[in-house]
């Protein structure tokens, strides 16, 4: 067992925390995890190009539709046409307004290019912020997915059972050590993560990964540091405690580690994308003035998180949520009926409970299709006593849309428009 003090590993917060974050890239070809062997130094002008600029005036959340594009004025009188696709935006906000959800936000990227695809920021409080960018909410049992790629790097087998008692909703010390008698059901790693199991990956973290480890997983998952973006990002709040049973229920997912909804959907864009997290984006172009091109975006990868393997393991685990774990309920129906046909999704919920005053904190974040990404999505539902949606519905109407209405609504659109040519085209009868 590990000889644990009673100092708490704090991700730094301040000056100079994306410099000591850069250590933790790894280039291509490094082994497993996210230590690398590349010097921060050597990492630095890569990261720092990655990171891109930022646009002054830009607020994600007001723009407007123009010929099918979202657009909005800068702050220099340049014209930005945004990544925002206006339909799969509209079909989610009038969500979340037809629910009366009290606060929350979606956050939809295509994981192969990090272009932002929706951005819904939303509250009943009209003074609220920006809460897509708002590092205040608990990471809850997201977390388990960083905690997760550190046990498959560790050697832990996915498959492989591990006997448990407890630990659903709090977990105590006893629930660290085996219990025969006690521990009288099993799952793998992976059931674990499908089942957001507590006990699994609270006894796992505790034997197979020490803190400092973990706590550099966190870090080049993101935590602990602002993330780059086309706006000013804030830092998501985080820290690995070193006394045994609080870590064991950091690595759980209970509190300790925080995150905006921007940064939630970068981490499943990051296991869709095989462990490289692309740089967000959601300026495509800026037009001057005068209407001539100033800005064109191009994507690029902020940095390599996780070995393509590890991140192909966290998908195979994530897609038992949707199947038989946490989020099934709200992607079949009560025949076993999927919502979205022929389409495997993989995502983990998380939930957490505040009180004073009482806010229920519901995640979803996951991506699909699984076997070939085109979107990955986060979704946080803040809800009071009374509530209506949780967070795996909000994304699984935003997947759908994706995936199956607006395809079918542009082959629609595409046959009636090759009907019109062709009628304007036909020679007048005689």
């Amino acid at each position: 067992m590990r000889a644990l003090s009673q100092r708490t590993v704090q991700i730094a917060l301040g000056v100079g925390v994306v410099g000591a974050a850069l250590g933790f890239l790894s280039g291509p070809g490094a082994g497993a995890g996210p230590a690398g062997t590349e010097r921060a130094e050597a990492q630095a002008p890569r990261a720092r190009a990655a990171r891109g600029r930022t646009f002054p005036g830009l607020d994600p959340r007001r723009h407007r539709a123009e010929d099918g594009v979202a657009v909005t004025d800068l702050a220099d009188g340049s014209t930005a046409l945004l990544s925002i696709h206006p339909g799969l935006q509209a079909h989610v906000a009038a969500l979340y307004a037809r629910y009366e959800v009290p606060s929350g936000a979606l956050v939809a990227i295509d994981p192969r290019t990090g272009r932002v695809l929706a951005y819904v920021s939303h509250s009943l409080d009209p003074s609220a912020g920006d809460l897509v960018l708002d590092p205040g909410p608990p990471a809850a049992s997201v977390f388990k997915i960083v905690t997760g790629a550190a046990l498959v790097d560790a050697g832990v087998d996915p498959d492989a059972s591990v006997c448990y008692h407890g630990g659903s909703s709090r977990l105590a010390e006893h629930h660290l050590e085996d219990d025969p008698a006690r521990d009288r059901t099993c799952a793998t790693l992976g059931e674990a993560m499908g089942g957001s199991i507590n006990g699994v990956f609270a006894k796992l973290a505790d034997r197979h990964i020490e803190a400092p480890t973990l706590e550099r997983y966190a870090s080049a998952f993101g935590f602990g540091h602002a993330l780059p973006f086309d706006v000013v990002t804030q830092v998501s709040p985080a820290e690995i405690p070193e006394e045994r049973l609080e870590y064991a229920r950091t690595a759980a997912g209970f509190w300790h580690m925080h995150m905006s909804p921007l940064h939630a959907a970068l981490i499943a864009a990051t296991v869709a994308n095989g462990g490289r997290m692309p740089r967000p984006t959601l300026v495509d172009e800026v037009l001057d003035r005068s209407g001539h091109r100033s800005y064109r975006a191009a994507p690029s990868i902020f940095r390599s998180v996780i070995p393509a393997s590890t991140a192909r393991a966290l998908t195979r685990m994530m897609e038992t949520t949707v199947t038989t774990g946490t989020a099934r309920r709200h992607f079949f129906d009560d025949h076993r009926n999927p919502f979205l046909p022929g389409i495997a999704v993989a995502g983990k919920t998380g939930s957490l409970t505040a009180s004073d005053p009482y806010r229920d904190y519901s995640w979803f974040v996951g991506f699909a299709p699984a076997d070939a990404p085109e979107i990955a999505v986060a979704a946080l539902v803040v809800n009071e006593p009374r509530w209506r949606i949780k967070g795996a519905f909000a994304a699984r109407e935003a997947l759908r849309y994706w995936l199956v209405t607006r395809p079918a609504d542009e082959a629609r659109a595409a046959r009636e428009a090759e009907a019109q040519a062709s009628a304007t085209a036909a020679p007048p009868r005689e």
